[in-house]
C-alpha cells in the first residue's frame, strides 16, 4: 500500500522567513515614560526661559525707575534757592500703620509741569511725600510744587501743581542730613531755633531709596546717593529781607 507524503505547503515558514512579532505592554509603557520625561524637560526649559525674561524685564523697569527718581531728586536739590531772603527746608514723618515715611519740603528754582517737563519760571516749594497705593497694595513717592511769583504779596498765592508719581513700588525711603561740622541728623527744620539748622539747609543730604523686589520681599532693590549743597555756604546776613 502506498502512502501519500504530506503536502509541503503545511510546513512553509511565514512570509520573510521570520515569525511575526509586536510590541509588548512593557515596551509601550517604557516608551511612554521616556516621552513624558522628554516633554517635561522641554516644558521646564520653555517656562524657565520665559520666567527669566519676565524677571529681567521687571528688574529693568525697577532699576530704570530708581535711576530716574535719583536723577530728579539730585536736580531738585542742586537747584535749591532761598525765597524772599529765607531758605525753606524741613522734614516731618507721616505714618501708614506700622510704617513711617519722611515728608520733605524745600524751595528750588526747578519747576515742572504735570508731565515732569520744565514748567514756568520762578521759585517753587517742592514737596516729596509718600502716599498709599491701594491698587498695588504698596506705596508711591509723589512730587508736587507750588510756584511763587515775585510780584505776589500774599505768600498763600501761587501756582500749585497736582502731585505726580515720581516712583512706584516704594518699599522705604530714608534721608540723613549733615551740618557744617559733619554731625548727622535724621530730621532737619530750617524754622527751628537750632544754631545748625535755623535758616539753613544741610551741607550734605544722603538719600536711601528702596524699591520692592517681587522675587524676594526681604531684599528690596536699594539705591543710594549723597548730594553736597553749596548753597549752605551763602552768607545769610547779607541776604535781602522780605
Amino acid at each position: 500500500m502506498r502512502l501519500n507524503a504530506p503536502s509541503p505547503s503545511h510546513h512553509l515558514p511565514p512570509c520573510g522567513g521570520k515569525k511575526a512579532e509586536g510590541f509588548t505592554l512593557i515596551e509601550i509603557l517604557i516608551a511612554i515614560l521616556i516621552l513624558g520625561v522628554v516633554l517635561s524637560t522641554v516644558y521646564a526649559a520653555y517656562t524657565g526661559t520665559f520666567r527669566i525674561i519676565r524677571i529681567s524685564e521687571d528688574n529693568r523697569d525697577i532699576y530704570g525707575m530708581g535711576r530716574m527718581t535719583m536723577h530728579r531728586m539730585i536736580q531738585d536739590f542742586n537747584n535749591m534757592s532761598p525765597y524772599r531772603g529765607k531758605f525753606e527746608f524741613y522734614v516731618k514723618r507721616t505714618g501708614f500703620g506700622n510704617q513711617t515715611f519722611p515728608r520733605l519740603l524745600f524751595t528750588s528754582t526747578v519747576n515742572l509741569d504735570l508731565g515732569g517737563k520744565k514748567g514756568p519760571a520762578g521759585i517753587s516749594t517742592i514737596e516729596y511725600v509718600v502716599e498709599e497705593d491701594r491698587e498695588q497694595k504698596g506705596f508711591v513717592l509723589m512730587r508736587a510744587e507750588t510756584i511763587h511769583r515775585e510780584q505776589e504779596v500774599d505768600e498763600q498765592k501761587g501756582f500749585k501743581t497736582v502731585g505726580f508719581p515720581l516712583c512706584e513700588k516704594l518699599h522705604s525711603l530714608n534721608y540723613k542730613f549733615y551740618d557744617l561740622t559733619g554731625k548727622e541728623y535724621e530730621i532737619w527744620d530750617s524754622r527751628a531755633n537750632s544754631e545748625a539748622q535755623k535758616g539753613r539747609t544741610p551741607v550734605i543730604i544722603a538719600v536711601e531709596l528702596n524699591l520692592v523686589n517681587p522675587a524676594n520681599q526681604d531684599h528690596p532693590f536699594k539705591f543710594m546717593t549723597k548730594i553736597y549743597l553749596p548753597v549752605n555756604q551763602v552768607d545769610r546776613e547779607n541776604m535781602p529781607s522780605e
